[in-house]
């Protein structure tokens, strides 16, 4: 493995989005990342055994396992190694354990009572392993009122007050529709679990993260709450508009085999505004309404009338390519399909073409950042269930076929539905 992490493992028990995509970033970063899934309960993102394989994959001779197929699983959990055991058992159990002391690190996002129920608080992970660093990513935290209310991202956006800054002027608060609380959860997990493990390089000491989404949401949105703690002011919704600058909103754009199609445009000063003004050749800027920007802002709707009358009538990419040569901020709105063909990402290799044993050729969003010194190679695909059981309970436990083939015979461990 290459990365700045490459030496580090995690053992994690984590699933759906926001843990498994923390902890698949710590994998794409070099660290060995062993998840651990139970067959009883499988991962949700997997799926359930009896759905059918996915539409796109349907035709392709390799698709075996609908829960080898998912699209949802096979994205968020790049760079990883799974084993399955079932940790309500003795047996099971007792190879976790093992495990532990060979971690650096572990993650979880069960809701907050399950750990316990298992046997596995982090004070017990530490008589095992002194140094562990266990990182607990839940809806709303493991103490508190709240603690023991389930969320997801459609709740934890309302719940952050995220949602009260979505929607139009005119309109109620709107959820984002993209989940992003998990989105949010797993990138500040995975900076926190770095910091924990420089921690432990400089103090010998371990430590426990206990992260809650929704309060990851609220930093995101920090500028209005301190707003509004500060003097009472609830920042209005806004829409696609900006609190001080006009333009700035989405304008469609001339429509293509009948699909809407639009364009993001903003001005930050009168150098974009006068650019705009000469590529669209309308002579706006010597209208008194939109001579600077105050009074653009001042007659915001009847600017933004203007500019989607002009824009309707042309085509999305090009203009969207002339903007931005002539210094405004401008960008075509993209939906997920062409977003994945994005030239920019490609050429940066956050979109990567990855190569999964069952679902086949897929772009898939990677690693987005760089590094000078140690970047690490392309992510391997997702992992298949219980894909890894032999090789890692042999590499890192010395156990042999035999012992791993009775874990499996005995429904311990092994792959797909259990018996």
């Amino acid at each position: 493995m290459s990365g700045p992490l490459a030496g580090t493992r995690g053992i994690v028990l984590t699933q759906a989005w926001a843990g498994s995509w923390c902890t698949s970033l710590l994998g794409q970063l070099g660290a060995d990342v062993v998840q651990i899934e139970v067959r009883k309960r499988p991962d949700s993102w997997r799926g359930d055994y009896a759905a059918p394989i996915p539409s796109q994959v349907r035709d392709r001779p390799t698709a075996e396992h609908p829960w080898n197929c998912n699209p949802l699983y096979n994205s968020v959990n790049l760079e990883k190694r799974c084993i399955t055991l079932d940790l309500g058992t003795v047996e099971g159990m007792a190879v976790f354990k093992r495990l532990l002391p060979l971690a650096d690190f572990c993650a979880e996002n069960f809701s907050p009572r399950v750990l316990g129920n298992f046997g596995i608080t982090y004070e017990q992970m530490r008589e095992i392993k002194a140094d562990i660093v266990l990182a607990s990513l839940s809806a709303y935290g493991h103490s508190g009122p709240w603690t023991n209310i389930p969320g997801i991202g459609g709740t934890i956006e309302p719940s952050s007050g995220m949602s009260g800054l979505l929607g139009y002027e005119d309109g109620p608060p709107l959820n984002s529709g993209q989940m992003f609380p998990d989105a949010i959860a797993a990138l500040n997990g995975c900076a926190a679990i770095i910091t924990a493990l420089r921690h432990r390089d400089l103090s010998g000491q371990g430590q426990y993260i206990d992260l809650s989404m929704m309060e990851s949401s609220l930093a995101a949105v920090g500028d209005a709450y301190l707003e509004y703690s500060m003097t009472g002011r609830q920042r209005p919704r806004l829409g696609n508009h900006h609190p001080s600058l006009a333009p700035h909103s989405i304008y469609p754009t001339r429509s293509e085999d009948g699909e809407e199609q639009w364009i993001a445009i903003a001005c930050e000063d009168d150098a974009q505004w006068a650019a705009l003004d000469e590529i669209a050749g309308q002579r706006w800027a010597q209208d008194s309404r939109f001579a600077t920007n105050a009074a653009r802002k001042q007659h915001e709707g009847d600017l933004d009338a203007a500019i989607a009358a002009w824009t309707a009538t042309q085509d999305r990419d090009d203009l969207a390519a002339r903007l931005s040569a002539a210094g405004v901020i401008a960008a075509s709105v993209l939906d997920a399909l062409e977003l994945s063909e994005d030239a920019n990402l490609r050429e940066r290799g956050v979109i990567r073409e990855i190569d999964h044993p069952e679902a086949g050729v897929f772009p898939q969003v990677t690693l987005p950042m760089h590094f000078s010194r140690t970047q690490p190679d392309a992510p391997r695909p997702a992992p298949q269930q219980g894909q890894h059981n032999h090789e890692v309970l042999a590499e890192l436990l010395g156990m042999s076929e035999a012992e791993v083939d009775a874990l499996i015979a005995s429904g311990v461990s092994g792959g797909g539905p259990p018996d």
